[in-house]
């Protein structure tokens, strides 16, 4: 198991572990919209329950069009909301118009255009939103979820992420704060609507997206080889023959990881080469994913009046947080 540390100014140089075992699959999303914004909800403090599945996405409940619930995510790595057939049948708006809007959707697997439709209501909870813009795609497949919502589409300061408690709130203001919990606040860089932040993997620097809507954390080949990782053979070999022999897979062990204040050390983590980055002209920088694998060890706050992440862990653990990254197709299972 590994430990994520806070970082003072005598255990910077400490060293730290953290578990690795991961899931592969996630939900990554960058869209241009080649329409109008997706109106945000009403600036006042929502409370959105949410269950994590168990291919460990984070899923809330939704109802469109006063049918039956459907489920989606909350992802910050998308700036439109889109459907799947399931809950395009349930809203009855399988039959497009002719010559609809349409939106042009990045995904991890490439690109795609998708027509965009309106759902006459959106339920999340106990959040009513009426004459809501989304994209169709029927073939939308996120594991154990059929929709993906914009975390940009709640409006307010902050989107707080509360893993212990599975809630997701959004409120003006600043980030709740408790003489319990021990802070680190990074500056995040607003990218096409995607939220990047610093880190450094082996002490060289790269950009990370937090992305809520992907269930594993991991980094471009630059990246991997800027910060000399070493290929963990016996856990790219799992990999590859889990994904068919994809050789464009592999899985690297490195020293140490660091998140603001934080410190990640002894890591196997996937190294991956998306579409995503070469959309964004970041497939020749280091780069990588920080998904819910990682993210969900913190409480993840959003400042978006200041630009700031705030990750959290409770005070008690300030020094030693243990991790289990469930990591399907990359780590032998531990009985």
């Amino acid at each position: 198991m590994w430990d994520i540390h806070t970082m003072t100014r005598e255990s910077k140089r400490g060293p730290t572990k953290m578990a690795d075992r991961w899931h592969v699959k996630g939900a990554l999303f960058s869209v241009l919209a080649l329409m109008g914004c997706f109106p945000a909800f009403a600036n006042e403090r929502l409370v959105i329950p949410f269950e994590v599945n168990e291919y460990h996405h984070m899923v809330v409940h939704l109802e469109v069009n006063g049918n039956d619930r459907t489920t989606g995510i909350i992802d910050t790595a998308a700036t439109f909301p889109m459907i799947n057939r399931r809950t395009a049948r349930l809203a009855e708006l399988l039959d497009v118009e002719e010559n609809p809007p349409l939106i042009n959707v990045l995904g991890l697997t490439g690109e795609g255009i998708y027509p965009v439709v309106e759902l006459e209501t959106l339920l999340i909870g106990n959040v009513m939103k009426q004459d809501v813009p989304v994209a169709l795609n029927v073939d939308l497949d996120v594991t154990g979820a059929q929709n993906v919502l914009p975390a940009s589409a709640f409006e307010g300061d902050v989107i707080d992420f509360d893993f212990e408690n599975m809630q997701v709130m959004v409120y003006d203001g600043r980030p709740d704060r408790s003489v319990r919990r021990v802070s680190s606040s990074l500056k995040y860089a607003d990218e096409n609507g995607l939220i990047f932040v610093e880190v450094r993997i082996n002490g060289r620097k790269g950009r990370a997206l937090i992305d809520t809507g992907s269930s594993v954390t991991f980094i471009n080949s630059r990246f991997a080889e800027s910060s000399h990782t070493k290929t963990n053979e016996e856990k790219t070999q799992i990999l590859q023959g889990a994904t068919g022999g994809d050789q464009s897979l592999r899985v690297a062990s490195l020293r140490v990881l660091e998140i603001g204040d934080y410190r990640v050390s002894d890591m196997d983590i996937l190294v991956s080469d998306p579409p995503l980055f070469e959309y964004l002209g970041m497939h020749e920088e280091p780069a990588m994913v920080i998904g819910l694998d990682l993210l969900s060890s913190f409480r993840l706050q959003i400042d978006r009046r200041r630009n700031r992440v705030v990750l959290s862990l409770p005070t008690s653990r300030r020094f030693s947080r243990g991790l289990n990254f469930n990591a399907r197709d990359t780590n032998i299972p531990e009985f």
